[in-house]
């Protein structure tokens, strides 16, 4: 029974055709429909919700399927926690998606798991943690613990295996953004090429190699369960690359081919950068879209449009023209927007002024 209900989904829609620029949406599943509503009121909430996603333009469907506090919205037999132990929206959502010609790339958390305090899997594992300044195990899974790695490979393993998604966004694939600590298997390992290596690594050294194996490890496994499979990350940007505490080098995994699309954030706003906040967002597009020009096999750079964030958020649905503006103009590949729930107050304006048409045709019809 249980083979049969887990059987991967067939048919891969792709009737909007992958070569059309980027346009997606992240979406949080418990958004969908009403926390009180029946199974079948909430896989017709989930239909509903995509009818209109499709008609305001948009064509990737980008659903969370694992938190930031280390649990699970499909049912999976890796992760412990669940949010809907007896239920499989992300099912519902992917089929609902292909019966409409929308792809689909789910969306993971990767090594987040509980903020300040473990969650998740790091309840069963605490040496897999990352410490804080004190030593204390914080809520996010250390890439350097060679265990961990794997159970974090093996999570997205399953989640291919299961559902034969267009494509794959990791959230979340970077070290904490505070002073912090390895994990001890971690810290021990690095004190230990330091002992034994003519040229020792620095630690940021060190932690960017770690990422960077854990990066190649997933690209690995997933195209390995279903080639063809679009991997992608979202990014802070340029900046992060090298010699910066969350350790993401983006632009070695583009050079290797681990990834094929780079989201860039584009949080600026008023409210973080006054009245220089459009520069800003400029200088970080332009900066990441140099990087990736310079590759000697370019990927996609796409803009992470984010309509609300814990960093600001719009004002109203002309801010949305100035963003996709600037990026059509500097020549990004698409944008996804954060989140679909954020963006539906404003949607039926961005129709109507057809924001979303003139960008993705502006990107279609470039030299």
């Amino acid at each position: 029974m249980l083979a049969m209900l887990y059987l991967p989904l067939a048919g891969v829609n792709i009737a909007n055709g992958q070569d059309q620029p980027f346009l997606g949406a992240y979406m949080n599943i418990p958004r969908l429909f009403e926390p009180d509503a029946t199974l079948p009121e909430r896989e017709r909430a989930i239909e509903q919700q995509l009818d209109t996603f499709q008609a305001g333009g948009l064509r990737v469907v980008m659903p969370y399927v694992t938190t930031t506090s280390g649990t699970a919205l499909y049912p999976s037999e890796i992760i412990p926690a669940r949010v809907y132990p007896s239920w499989d929206p992300l099912r519902v959502v992917i089929r609902a998606a292909r019966e409409r010609g929308l792809q689909v790339y789910p969306v993971t958390c990767v090594l987040a798991c509980g903020k300040q305090e473990p969650q998740g899997i790091l309840l069963r594992h605490p040496d897999w943690a990352l410490r804080n300044a004190d030593g204390r195990p914080i809520g996010h899974i250390s890439p350097c613990h060679p265990q961990a790695r794997d159970w974090v490979v093996s999570v997205h393993r399953e989640i291919v295996a299961r559902y034969q998604p267009d494509g794959l966004l990791l959230d979340y694939l970077r070290f904490n953004n505070r002073p912090m600590q390895l994990d001890p298997q971690g810290a021990a390992e690095f004190a230990k090429l330091v002992r034994e290596s003519q040229t020792p690594p620095e630690l940021q050294q060190y932690k960017e190699a770690s990422l960077t194996e854990l990066m190649r490890r997933i690209s690995a496994a997933v195209r390995h369960q279903q080639p063809g499979i679009k991997v992608a990350i979202y990014s802070w940007g340029p900046h992060v690359t090298q010699n910066h505490r969350v350790a993401q080098d983006w632009k070695t995994w583009a050079r290797q081919e681990y990834i094929d699309m780079v989201n860039v954030s584009g949080y600026c706003y008023p409210q973080n950068y006054g009245d220089r906040y459009l520069q800003v967002f400029e200088d970080r597009l332009r900066g990441a879209l140099q990087i990736n020009q310079a590759l000697d096999r370019p990927i996609d750079v796409t803009l992470c449009l984010g309509i609300k964030t814990s960093h600001g958020q719009i004002d109203a649905a002309t801010d949305v023209q100035d963003y996709l503006r600037i990026a059509q103009r500097l020549g990004v590949d698409g944008a996804a927007v954060f989140t679909w729930s954020y963006l539906q107050p404003y949607l039926e304006d961005i129709k109507r002024d057809g924001y979303f048409v003139a960008f993705q045709a502006g990107l279609t019809n470039r030299p």
